[in-house]
């Protein structure tokens, strides 16, 4: 994937150069047709790096990061539209092409919007610690002590979401104790 990154960025580089400037005349040139290729390879390779990221992300947390893959989708949709020739399109292909962006949108907006960003369901995991301290007082001869009771709640993402268990053994263990009160 990075290998494939490098050629689309020396690509970019050459069709930036064959774009500015005329080989047989030596001038430099910029028409509105260079510009579009320029841009939608650019845009090209903008879309490269971003699911790059999306991959490396997944490998290191195990989480598809939803807000990125609908940031790709973005931008892909955009240099479709930059790129498109209106005349080669009817009015319903262009109208379905703004259905999809308003759509896309709409969905990103959504998830920053809520702040999920992930796609795996997480395990929560509560933790609970019980500190004794012991205090004593000026002038008092026993010592005072004080339980303070720590929650912690970890999440990490299920690793495998369909293979994953519903019930741990200690919710099980629970639902039982909770069954035999009822009888």
């Amino acid at each position: 994937m990075s290998l494939l990154l490098i050629i689309a960025t020396i690509e970019l580089a050459y069709t930036v150069y064959l774009a500015l400037v005329d080989t047989e005349k030596d001038t430099i040139i910029l028409d509105l047709d260079n510009m579009l290729n320029i841009f939608g390879v650019f845009l090209l390779v903008l879309i490269g790096i971003e699911l790059l990221d999306t991959i490396k992300v997944y490998f290191k947390e195990n989480v598809i990061h939803v807000e990125v893959v609908m940031l790709v989708a973005l931008i892909a949709i955009a240099r479709k539209v930059i790129v498109l020739d209106f005349e080669e399109y009817s009015g319903f292909e262009i109208l379905g092409i703004s259905s999809v962006i308003i759509a896309i949108s709409a969905g990103y907006y959504l998830i920053k919007k809520t702040g999920s960003t992930s796609f795996w369901p997480k395990e929560k995991k509560e933790v609970k610690s019980e500190v004794v301290e012991e205090k004593s007082r000026k002038g008092e001869k026993r010592p005072e002590k004080v339980k303070k009771v720590k929650t912690e709640i970890i999440e990490k993402p299920v690793a495998d979401p369909e293979g994953a268990e519903t019930d741990s053994e200690e919710d099980t263990d629970i639902n039982k104790k909770s069954e035999e009160d009822k009888k």
